[in-house]
């Protein structure tokens, strides 16, 4: 059987660090059997996006290669559209589909060439 080349991810630059420990930085996400999540800071997070989004006049949601094998983003899009009344724009090259909603907007493409070809529109 020949062997495959596997393909390689190399850091460029140094990785980010922590401007108050030197540690190594890392993003505030709920990871599986994620002990060093910080949970005050999602909550605090959360709430200023919910009083952002009140407080915002007309929203759009864009939403890009959101997927549904893991539905967090997509759960995001749907609550923003109902809540606010806000049309999406959906862009996925292979589940771009929005069932039911009249006014959004669904992009069967990959997200360079959707916002390439929306901003040759403007």
């Amino acid at each position: 059987m020949p062997e495959v080349d596997e393909p390689k991810c190399l850091l460029r630059n140094e990785p980010p660090r922590c401007p108050h420990c030197g540690g190594l930085a890392r993003p505030n996400i709920l990871m599986f059997g994620d002990g060093d999540w910080l949970e005050h800071r999602s909550a605090f997070q959360l709430k200023r996006l919910d009083h952002w989004l009140h407080e915002a006049g007309r929203l759009l949601v864009i939403e890009i290669g959101a997927g549904t094998a893991v539905s967090t983003a997509r759960d995001f899009t749907h609550r923003v559209a109902f809540e606010h009344r806000a049309p999406v724009i959906r862009i996925n090259p292979r589940d771009a589909a929005i069932h039911g909603h009249a006014g959004h907007v669904s992009l069967a493409m990959g997200g360079l060439q959707a916002l390439e070809e929306i901003n040759a529109l403007l």
